[in-house]
């Protein structure tokens, strides 16, 4: 560019200098990962905690449900060990008594000086009793060694009414103790109030029943009420320190991937004329809440999956077993054959394959994709139809003691390519990824996957492991699903088709760190196919 100086009218060159950004590699993509990290645990740590009480009083509640038989158990053995130990502990104290009226023998002032003399033996009598010289003369005038027994007394006030109990597990030895007592402390005390006498009002006798009660029902009770609160303050620190998902925006603290709808709570009235009890939009017992909020998930999900290929692979996973992703899966595949999408549903968890249990369908034990990838059998044998829906499915069935090795195989690769050449759209129920290695082994084909999440159940930190997993395997994340809501003002909820998850796996879990997630890479994605729409 070229200014003309108004003073020398010269032209001179202006030379222009822009700031250039360096171009990124590699190691520049490693640095804003941990940048990302970095922040994402700044702003974690940095942001104060909220507290939904309703959400927490729901999780309470399930949680109390779910320890029920331990809270009873601690409440039962809390009671009952109060118990044995109150009534083996228990034992008897009699207790003899004597009132008598406290007399001198000065001739002025009689009662003056008989209420002065029963006020000055109620003092003096703690001293001696202390001092062990009563004990000592009563110990004598019986030939024991030592006197055991509580000795008490006391004087009505304003009167010279005075009373010595004395109480012992033996009922005869109170009694004894107690006559002593009465000869012999006149005389202890006459060297500190002089001569004194005393006339008996009233004696119990050898006492036949003991003065303290077995208590053992009420510590029983006391027990028991201790234990139940103990319970109740452990559930509390239970839930407190679980973390777990309550609702959408939680996850979103986490990830920039889409929140593709909720999964409410569908529960089914079993009768013994009903035959289907699966949770699925084909089944009309299913509540329309249910069907409306797949159909919502599969319109958010197609959107996102559909066009990035001529058959897009999705995998539909979750962080812990026992989250539903089976039912979505499952319910996403008969949601795209119900528009008319050629779909082919893979069941990829060999160690549990459920899709077929999930559906309601029986399908024979060795017809299953271990035997397809064993070589047994091709894979259009293994394929079922699924009632009149444009689905396939490819059954997990089949044993094996190799799981990850069959699907690192180069079968795999092959089968997966002719999937695809005979469907719009092939979905793969995945492993849990937070849990297992296999699901690590479907990343170099999958096109997108979606979470699912268990409302108040997955906690954040499991949720993070499964965003991290993703990151590291570079799979696309089309968005979560958060199952389990219950319809309501709350929306907060449990999910009663839980029994379609995952049992207990008998080759054992993989191992994953714990990390921070950013997903980037998807929503660059994204917002790259929109502006080309655009």
């Amino acid at each position: 560019m070229f200014i003309r100086d108004s003073a020398s009218g010269s032209e001179a060159a202006m030379v222009t200098v822009t700031d250039t950004a360096p171009i990124a590699g590699q190691n520049d993509e490693r640095e804003q990962k941990s940048m990302n990290r970095e922040t994402y645990e700044t702003y974690s740590a940095a942001e104060p905690e909220k507290i939904d009480l309703i959400a927490f009083l729901a999780e309470y509640f399930q949680a109390f449900q779910k320890f029920f038989f331990g809270v009873l158990a601690l409440v039962i053995l809390a009671g009952g060990g109060s118990f044995l130990t109150a009534k083996l502990r228990y034992q008897p104290v009699y207790e003899a008594y004597t009132s008598f009226v406290v007399g001198s023998n000065r001739a002025v002032g009689y009662s003056y000086y008989d209420n002065v003399t029963a006020e000055q033996l109620g003092k003096t009598f703690p001293y001696l009793v202390t001092s062990g010289v009563l004990k000592d003369v009563v110990a004598r005038d019986l030939g024991i060694g030592v006197v055991t027994s509580e000795i008490q007394a006391s004087v009505m006030e304003n009167t010279n009414l005075f009373t010595i109990r004395v109480r012992d597990a033996s009922p005869e030895t109170a009694y004894r103790v107690m006559k002593s007592v009465i000869t012999n402390y006149p005389e202890v005390a006459e060297y500190i109030i002089g001569a004194t006498t005393l006339m008996v009002v009233d004696e119990s006798g050898v006492p036949a029943v003991p003065v303290n009660s077995q208590d053992a029902l009420r510590a029983g009770t006391y027990g028991a009420a201790a234990g139940l609160a103990a319970a109740f303050l452990l559930l509390f620190l239970y839930v407190r320190t679980r973390k777990t998902i309550h609702w959408a925006d939680d996850i979103k603290k986490l990830t920039n991937a889409a929140f593709l709808g909720n999964l409410p709570q569908a529960k089914i009235k079993k009768r013994s004329s009903v035959k289907e009890q699966t949770i699925t939009i084909c089944n009309p017992k299913v509540p329309d809440a249910f069907k409306e909020a797949v159909q919502l998930i599969r319109t958010r999900t197609e959107d996102r999956i559909i066009g990035k290929s001529d058959c897009p692979v999705l995998l539909v996973t979750s962080a812990v077993p026992g989250e539903g992703k089976t039912t979505a899966a499952v319910n996403l595949a008969e949601a795209f054959a119900k528009k008319k999408y050629r779909v082919v549903l893979l069941d990829g968890d060999l160690r549990n394959p459920s899709v077929m249990k999930c559906m309601g369908l029986i399908g024979r034990k060795e017809r299953g994709i271990a035997a397809v990838l064993k070589g047994q059998m091709d894979w259009e044998e293994a394929l079922t139809d699924c009632r009149d829906l444009t689905l396939k499915i490819l059954p997990g069935a089949g044993s094996t003691q190799n799981p990850a090795g069959l699907l690192r195989s180069v079968r795999m690769k092959t089968m997966i390519e002719s999937l695809k050449e005979e469907a719009d759209l092939l979905i793969i129920d995945t492993p849990p990824c937070g849990v297992l290695s296999d699901a690590a082994l479907f990343g170099g084909i999958a096109d997108g996957a979606v979470l699912v999440v268990h409302q108040g159940t997955t906690k954040d930190r499991e949720v993070r492991r499964a965003l991290e997993f993703f990151e590291d395997s570079q799979i696309p994340v089309c968005g979560y699903v958060l199952n389990g809501v219950q319809e309501g003002t709350t929306g907060y909820g449990y999910s009663s088709y839980g029994s379609y998850g995952y049992g207990k796996y008998g080759y054992g879990y993989g191992k994953y760190g714990y990390g921070k997630e950013k997903e980037r890479r998807n929503s660059d994605r994204t917002a790259r196919e929109q502006g080309g729409k655009a």
